[in-house]
């Protein structure tokens, strides 16, 4: 019976294998993607076109860098190992790897949908072409597995479509579903776990049901917001948190009568969170500048409750001068501080009582550990809002990279921080430590730890030194907000953003590369590492990436990219 299981298992992994391979696709003229679904779809993703993402993949800088000659080598190392996998998984599940990687021929949808009130189904669709060979195979053997000892096998029609439906005789032994079923229509393999979740497609199969994901409102504004006039998207994704959280307080109530989490869904709109009605985005190929470009939109129409803790308003952001050129990667970010203490402030005094959270500040502030300071009225208000953070790798005798980060945080009084930091640094069995550079104060918590300074009006914290002994100097460094490389990803950021940034990635990927190309362990048998090429040649395919974050009247949109081309 284990036998017959670990076969099914193999089988329903080899069609999710196929499902991430690329291979030529042809259209059909049935429903797609979101047309298929209920409007209530809790998560959905889709790749609409294997053919084109295929395409946009060779043309991207990573399909370029797969067909290098100088990585040959060790991708010919990584192809054997896959031969052997193939041959066993042919014994398995009757089909090779690379049988599996040409099955996919058109559109690749999972989604979670609501199977019941209090039961969830997964499902998977997956586009298969002139794949019918490949698919009778794999559905031969996972019948052959599955029917007699372990499952009963029935079929159900539904609009002519029939449904075959495997009814687990043991569902707690190691099956942690009671049923299976999938039906085969159309050049189109649909899989679910519940059979009313396969009625739900088989419904919408002719695209003239109302009553689709295509059709939710908050679903179509979030597509419309990840628009990009390069094309047509290669991925597309959405999920419904409150619907999520809603569906899991049910199975729980379900499962656990006694367990009073039904209380959840009373306290999810005193906080707010039911304000989250959805969030998606769309995932483009590369086109003029970009490389690639992804986007994402949280859908949360006039926010309440927690969700003011995280309001970032638009502004102008720019590193600061002091931010080296060289750096790995710099994000910048406006935070409403007031807003957010407010409303934590606000939810205490709700349940704990009013002024409650005054008191334990105040309770903070005249503890032994706090040396007299106020976290609300010395640390929180003297916080301006605006976030630099920059980061960097450094490798240690090549065995061994630790995660450099400096945090500026601007503050409203350069002098009432000073006050605060020396107050502190004065203290009995205070932790920090003072020494002078370039005439100002570097506090440092133990040998090679945190670090505290306060210049150019920020409260600066590190576990950088070199980093913060730069930002000191008199004459510094060429300035990141000066690089070419930061102009030509900082000119496709908005005039106000609420969060930018941007990133390096050799500077990123270079330590771990050559830690694992000269490391002596052999991470994966018959893998060589030391068969890699040269970091350079690597190079050549990395370019700078951006990211910023601008608020919506119904939410938030974000960006992300990687140049085609420009400097490094």
């Amino acid at each position: 019976m284990k036998r017959m299981w670990l076969t099914t298992t193999l089988v329903m992994c080899g069609l999710v294998q196929a499902a991430v391979g690329w291979n030529t696709a042809s259209a059909d003229d049935k429903a797609k993607g979101a047309e298929l679904l209920p409007k209530d779809t809790l998560i959905f993703l889709t790749v609409p076109s294997v053919r084109e993402a295929k395409e946009q993949f060779e043309k991207s800088l990573s399909g370029a860098l797969l067909n290098d000659k100088e990585l040959k080598p060790f991708l010919d190392d990584v192809t054997a190992k896959i031969g052997e996998f193939s041959e066993q998984w042919r014994d398995d599940i009757g089909v090779s790897i690379s049988e599996l990687l040409a099955l996919p021929q058109g559109e690749i949808t999972f989604a979670l949908l609501h199977a019941s009130e209090r039961k969830l189904a997964p499902l998977l669709l997956m586009d298969y072409g002139d794949g019918n060979d490949t698919v009778e195979k794999l559905l031969k053997k996972m019948h052959d597995a599955l029917d007699g000892d372990l499952a009963e096998h029935s079929i159900e029609e539904v609009d002519d479509i029939k449904i075959h439906v495997y009814t687990f005789k043991n569902h707690q032994q190691g099956n942690p579903f009671k049923t299976l079923a999938y039906f085969n229509n159309e050049k189109s393999l649909v899989f679910s776990t519940e059979v009313t979740a396969l009625k739900k497609v088989i419904e919408r199969w002719d695209g003239k049901n109302d009553d689709t994901l295509a059709n939710n409102a908050v679903f179509k504004y979030i597509q419309d917001q990840c628009h990009d006039d390069s094309g047509e998207p290669s991925v597309v994704w959405f999920l419904n948190p409150i619907g999520l959280i809603q569906a899991g307080v049910n199975i729980v109530q379900t499962l656990s009568p006694q367990s009073g989490a039904g209380m959840a869904l009373v306290v999810i709109p005193i906080l707010g969170i039911d304000k989250l009605k959805g969030f998606g985005g769309a995932s483009f190929g590369g086109s003029g500048d970009f490389d690639a470009v992804s986007k994402s939109f949280l859908y949360a129409e006039q926010p309440t409750g927690v969700l003011n803790v995280f309001l970032f308003p638009a502004t102008e952001l720019t590193p600061p001068k002091w931010v080296s050129a060289d750096v790995g990667a710099y994000m910048g970010l406006n935070w409403n501080f007031a807003k957010a203490y407010q409303t934590v402030e606000g939810l205490m005094d709700t349940y704990l009582g009013r002024g409650e959270l005054a008191k334990r500040m105040d309770q903070i502030a005249n503890s032994d550990n706090w040396f007299g300071i106020h976290p609300k009225k010395d640390i929180i208000d003297s916080l301006d809002g605006r976030f630099h953070i920059i980061q960097r790798l450094d490798t240690q005798d090549d065995t061994s990279i630790t995660q450099q980060v400096l945090i500026a945080l601007e503050v409203k009084d350069e002098a009432k921080v000073k006050k605060i930091l020396s107050k502190v640094a004065k203290s009995e069995d205070s932790p920090l430590e003072t020494r002078e550079f370039n005439g100002e104060t570097i506090y440092e918590v133990g040998e090679d730890s945190l670090c505290f300074a306060v210049t150019s009006g920020q409260l600066v914290i590190t576990n950088d030194v070199p980093a913060l002994e730069g930002m000191l100097r008199t004459e510094r460094q060429p300035s990141l907000v000066d690089s070419p490389a930061y102009r030509n990803v900082a000119k496709h950021f908005p005039a106000k953003t609420s969060m930018v940034a941007y990133q390096r990635s050799d500077a990123q990927l270079e330590a771990v590369y050559d830690m694992l190309k000269n490391a002596d362990t052999q991470f994966i048998d018959g893998i060589d590492f030391k068969k890699l090429p040269s970091f350079e040649v690597i190079k050549k395919y990395l370019r700078p990436s951006g990211f910023y974050l601008v608020p919506d009247k119904k939410g938030v949109l974000s960006v992300s990219f990687q140049l085609s081309e420009g400097d490094r």
